[in-house]
């Protein structure tokens, strides 16, 4: 392998780390990411890491603000509504996609998780793997690339605010877990019988249910910067 493949292939890799972190929440919102100490954990010199945070801002992600550099990118409630409205309009079209082109045998596999995690207490981890399933079904039979890199975006975005949630919650609650499932299950029991309508309308419900319950959890948070959270009494 060549040095230019060698430095894209780190180039990649640290910004793809970097934004994992983000979208994981090791890094809260409105937390510092200072350039000079992220390039000694990762020992690499600065310029990678100034490329990986121009590429994160690119994503919205982070924010370069004068004077006082590279901060990760705050969430608000306005942030998650808007969220939450670009998902009401598009993943609902997903869904119809879904009923109509995905195969029998991975929605029933899917399927089989989801019941499981139902049935009996699951660990976190394979709660969120099962989600992120969902969503790779539900976009992988679109053939509108544009469409798609929206929708990859968005998730990104969603899955942040997630953990976000989590986290103020101190964790998943059973109860949600399973609620949450129940709804997935509808979603994936209509693209199983390929009814599109219906399919659409149970991603709609779910959408709406997962707003309401995002927003109860922030209740009264209007943003987190650098792990202190900040009230809004107005609310």
């Amino acid at each position: 392998m060549n040095r230019r493949l060698l430095l894209t292939s780190l180039r990649e890799r640290l910004y793809e780390t970097l934004k994992e972190d983000i979208l994981l929440n090791k890094y809260k919102p409105g937390a510092e990411l200072q350039i000079d100490k992220l390039a000694q954990e990762f020992g690499v010199s600065t310029t990678p890491i100034r490329e990986a945070l121009v590429r994160l801002e690119g994503d919205g992600l982070v924010v370069s603000i004068p004077n006082r550099g590279v901060q990760v990118a705050p969430i608000s409630l306005d942030d998650v509504k808007n969220i939450y409205e670009v998902r009401r309009l598009l993943e609902p079209h997903a869904a119809k996609i879904a009923a109509r082109y995905c195969e029998e045998v991975e929605v029933n596999a899917l399927y089989e998780k989801l019941l499981k995690i139902i049935e009996g207490p699951t660990d976190v981890g394979t709660y969120i793997n099962a989600d992120l399933e969902l969503h790779d079904l539900m976009f992988k039979h679109l053939s509108n690339t544009l469409l798609r890199d929206i929708l990859d975006q968005v998730d990104q975005h969603s899955i942040r605010i997630r953990y976000l949630v989590e986290g103020n919650a101190g964790g998943l609650r059973p109860e949600v877990v399973e609620l949450v499932t129940r709804e997935h299950l509808k979603i994936l029991d209509a693209v199983s019988k390929r009814d599109e309508e219906k399919a659409a309308a149970a991603t709609l419900q779910h959408l709406i249910n997962a707003e309401a319950r995002t927003l109860q959890s922030l209740e009264g948070v209007v943003t987190i910067q650098g792990g202190e959270t900040l009230v809004h009494h107005s609310l």
